[in-house]
């Protein structure tokens, strides 16, 4: 029948090839009734109201938020800085900030250091590792407003005595485009209160919130929205002692975080491939389930398109392989390492057993600083440098030594590495020995024949002592979410926006779409600053 019907759209043999086809159509509709149902998933039947008997509390607010994670506080920093009475609602016992850093395009740092960003090459690059199925206003709106975003923050760094800078392990290389965008925190003179995590950006605006009166309920965990006819004017939250009503007059923020910890949501809206990460970043453990996003569904609100995105990366074992000899299970090479992060992961996310060494020799902090002129990245050099700071070889010396014994190995010969990766069970000695004679002769060749690596990254290993050091990806985030429009609020199936309901952060979707563009490190820790700072002045505008 598919046959068929390609020959239809050819011309003249088509015609009755296709009317051959049209013939089969009752029949097909017979059988597609015969067919069981789609698999339907446990959110997609709401659950029932909880009854006002049920109710030990009412709370009034203008603004709930429900999620106190970075997007979440920035937006109840912003909604309480733009007028707004607003309350915070965490299911944990606590703020939870978390990561390295932020990005942000052409901050008043970047201009300050003279690093600034050209804002269309960086955003044509966005959108195509989202293969442009994104939503391209959405990314203007990042490129557009996460600048002034970190100067908001910067501001309160000031204020607080924090330090700041920009980390420097970045190349404008076509081999790995990386922006200077990833803003980096210390905490200086900062006493981060009582409350938080200790990642010093949503710490600066939790400090604020405090300030300003706003009340933090933690502990109470988000169940369900209130509606009143199309608007939603409210959610209620469970605690120890029960349930509370929360009525919002103005807006309900969703800043309640990914999925990646729903195994039935993983299954629905991820690749299968992604169950192969070794390592879950995400802090706290088990807080990200998809609550928000099930709670926006049963209001009305859709989900953007599967497959959604993740945030890897390759550091789920040693935190450092540069762009060295990779090899697999089997001890076989099998991609052109001087890549980005996600490529690395996701290359290794298809290999047995979803991981991988780093095969280099004792020249290996000569080597990596001669990479730095032609490429470079993430976990490239560790992560160890500010801009305008020269990279010294001995920066990734505590990263190699602190895997050697628990993620890699080091032996005087290849032959006796070879020995210790076979005999832990961890790669197949006689192909990676073969894998290495291979590497070095395309190495003095000048030419990579099988992968095509430029000859700037084709460093031999030739002079021992030899090192291997395991790579495996790990999961930071699901970057996708309920879709909003330009105004964050959400939208239904037919791209109407849901009155009184917004979503920020990585409860939000259709900034990204099928991969994670880090071009602009950060980008999602961006989305959840800017997302935050920009829904306390939509909400004071359009409610």
């Amino acid at each position: 029948m598919e046959l068929a019907r390609r020959d239809f759209v050819k011309g003249a043999a088509a015609s009755a090839a296709g009317m051959a086809a049209l013939s089969v159509a009752p029949a097909l509709a017979e059988e597609e009734k015969a067919m069981p149902a789609a698999k339907r998933w446990s959110w997609e039947e709401p659950p029932a109201p909880i009854d006002d008997s049920e109710i030990i509390e009412t709370i009034e607010v203008e603004v709930a938020v429900l999620g106190a994670g970075t997007s979440g506080v920035a937006a109840a920093c912003s909604c309480a800085e733009n007028g707004l009475q607003v309350a915070v609602f965490e299911k944990t016992t606590q703020a939870n900030g978390r990561g390295g850093g932020v990005g942000a395009c052409n901050s008043r740092l970047n201009k300050q250091l003279g690093y600034e960003i050209e804002p269309v090459a960086a955003q044509y690059r966005w959108n195509r590792t989202c293969g442009n199925r994104n939503n391209e206003a959405l990314v203007k709106m990042w490129f557009d407003n996460t600048g002034p975003a970190m100067d908001w923050l910067l501001d309160k760094a000031d204020k607080r005595g924090c330090t700041y800078n920009l980390y420097a392990g970045y190349s404008l290389s076509r081999i790995a485009p990386e922006e200077p965008d990833f803003h980096t925190f210390g905490i200086g003179d900062f006493e981060i209160p009582d409350g938080v995590a200790g990642f010093v950006p949503c710490a600066l605006m939790f400090a604020d919130c405090l300030d300003m009166g706003v009340p933090f309920y933690f502990e109470h965990r988000a169940e369900q929205l209130i509606k009143e006819g199309d608007r939603v004017v409210g959610a209620i939250v469970s605690c120890a002692d029960g349930y509370k009503k929360v009525l919002a007059s103005k807006a309900v923020i969703l800043a309640t975080g990914d999925i990646h910890e729903d195994p039935e949501m993983m299954d629905a809206y991820c690749e299968p491939m992604m169950k192969g990460v070794l390592r879950d970043e995400y802090t706290p453990a088990g807080a990200a389930t998809g609550d928000g996003q099930k709670m926006g569904m049963w209001a009305g609100a859709v989900m953007q398109d599967a497959p959604l995105p993740i945030a890897l990366h390759p550091q789920a074992c040693a935190w450092f392989h540069g762009p060295f000899l990779f090899v697999n299970k089997n001890g076989k090479r099998f991609f052109n390492e001087a890549n980005w992060v996600q490529a690395k992961s996701l290359q290794m996310l298809r290999q047995p057993g979803c991981y991988a060494y780093s095969i280099f020799d004792s020249n290996y902090g000569r080597d990596t600083k001669d990479s730095l002129n032609y490429g470079g990245g993430m976990f490239w050099d560790s992560m160890s440098r500010n801009v305008g700071q020269e990279f010294d070889p001995s920066m990734i010396d505590w990263a190699i030594n602190m895997s050697i014994g628990r993620n890699g190995f080091k032996a005087d010969t290849l032959e006796e590495l070879a020995d210790m990766l076979e005999e832990a069970g961890e790669v197949n000695k006689e192909n990676m020995l073969a894998s290495v004679e291979r590497y070095n002769e395309l190495c003095e060749k000048g030419v990579d024949d099988d992968f095509a690596k430029e000859p700037e990254f084709l460093y031999p290993i030739k002079e021992g002592p030899f090192y291997a050091l395991k790579a495996g990806p790990a999961i930071l985030v699901v970057v996708g979410g309920l879709r909003v429009n330009t105004d964050l609020q959400c939208i239904d199936k037919d791209e109407n926006p849901i009155p009184g309901l917004y979503a920020v952060g990585n409860a939000s979707g259709d900034l990204y779409a099928v991969d994670y563009p880090i071009n602009m490190p950060g980008n999602s820790h961006g989305r959840c600053l800017a997302w935050g700072w920009l829904v306390g002045q939509k909400i004071a505008a359009l409610e």
